[in-house]
């Protein structure tokens, strides 16, 4: 009966088998073996269960008897000197037994050395009564060990990076590379506590500020040593100024003038001064939306040729309907993202489904750009 069972099983095509081998990428790296890893099921979204196994002396690891069949999904999960490195969620397709998964970790550091700045990016919209301030960073580690920062004494915290706000702003919104799990208020600003990998870390988060008259001077602190920033300030008839930051040519964006300020090579411990003047304007909400998508783009990448070159942008035709759509998937990840804030959603569906909509909405703008 025993010999039958097995016979069954063997020939259940729902049945898969996950080998993989974690990878130790900093120079040097050892330490893989007899590490304790995991792999979470879900079923729709939902996780349903775990599982554990230890790697062997080259890191390798085997999970066996996972379900094949449509629905479910999985992720591997290994946490390696105090960070927590995972696969990207993974399923088997029709026919198909057998996944073959890397996990790459890497050294631990406290030491921020190695942190830079490659772009950062503030935009200001002109509302009426207030300012709606945008913020962007290209973050990059350029060691090959995650960055993990101090703990704190009071309660064993690690914090990380540390982002400037000015004194006067409310409504702090995060945004990509943040989580409402881990970021704390700080003198001048705040701190993030999850570590930073090797590479490029994408953050963005924004707040109002309420100008007490039409002039007002936005400050702004540097922190790691920044090769580019870059400053946008939305609004005809907006004076902006700045000792520290060169004028550039305005930029066109959906037909509303950006004024136009950048610098280079700022070290830590600068503070911009901006000084805004003649401040007055209506609510821009359209406006502020297609400007987002346009920055998902620039920020990736994709379309930082456009600020560049200084070109201006032109916006997409009213009666085009990917317009509305684009429109519609950042509803969306604002949505998910309150859900998960507010515990609706799991971080792992919250995780695949932000980077799901994220996906399309970039291939949505680059469609409007062959439209364009």
């Amino acid at each position: 009966m025993l010999g039958l069972t097995t016979t069954i099983l063997a020939a259940d095509d729902s049945i898969g088998i996950v080998k993989g081998r974690v990878v130790n990428g900093s120079e040097g790296g050892s330490g893989v073996a007899a590490q304790e890893i995991t792999i979470k099921t879900f079923e729709n979204s939902s996780q349903i269960n775990s599982t554990t196994a230890k790697t062997d002396t080259d890191g390798r690891f085997v999970f066996n008897s996972l379900s094949t069949r449509p629905g479910y999904s999985y992720q591997v999960v290994l946490t390696f000197q105090e960070t927590e490195y995972f696969s990207e969620l993974f399923s088997f397709v029709e026919g198909e037994t057998s996944k073959s998964i890397e996990l790459t970790v890497y050294y631990s550091t406290s030491s921020d050395e190695a942190i830079r700045v490659t772009t950062a990016r503030t935009v200001i919209y002109v509302e009426t009564d207030s300012l709606r301030v945008t913020e962007y960073y290209l973050v990059n580690n350029e060691d090959d060990q995650t960055y993990i920062g101090l703990s704190r004494a009071a309660d064993g915290i690690r914090e990380t990076l540390w982002f400037p706000l000015p004194d006067e702003a409310t409504e702090l919104q995060l945004a990509s590379g943040l989580m409402e799990c881990c970021f704390f208020g700080s003198e001048g600003g705040f701190i993030d506590s999850m570590p930073v990998l090797p590479g490029v870390k994408e953050v963005s988060y924004s707040y109002i500020i309420i100008p007490s008259s039409n002039t007002y001077d936005f400050s702004r602190r540097i922190n790691y040593p920044t090769a580019n920033y870059d400053l946008l300030v939305q609004g005809e008839g907006i004076d902006v100024t700045s000792d520290q930051l060169a004028k550039e040519e305005s930029l066109d964006m959906a037909g509303i003038l950006f004024s136009y300020l950048s610098g280079t090579a700022l070290t830590p411990g600068d503070t911009l001064v901006i000084r805004l003047s003649g401040l007055s304007g209506a609510d821009n909400q359209e406006v502020i939306l297609w400007v987002v998508v346009t920055l998902v783009v620039i920020t990736l990448g994709a379309g930082s040729v456009y600020l560049l070159r200084k070109r201006g942008l032109q916006p997409v035709s009213p009666e085009d309907s990917l317009n509305q759509k684009k429109q519609e998937l950042l509803v969306e990840l604002a949505q998910l993202d309150d859900d998960f804030e507010d515990g609706k959603i799991q971080r792992e569906a919250y995780l695949r489904l932000r980077a799901e909509k994220k996906s399309e909405l970039v291939a949505l703008v680059h469609k409007s750009r062959e439209v364009w």
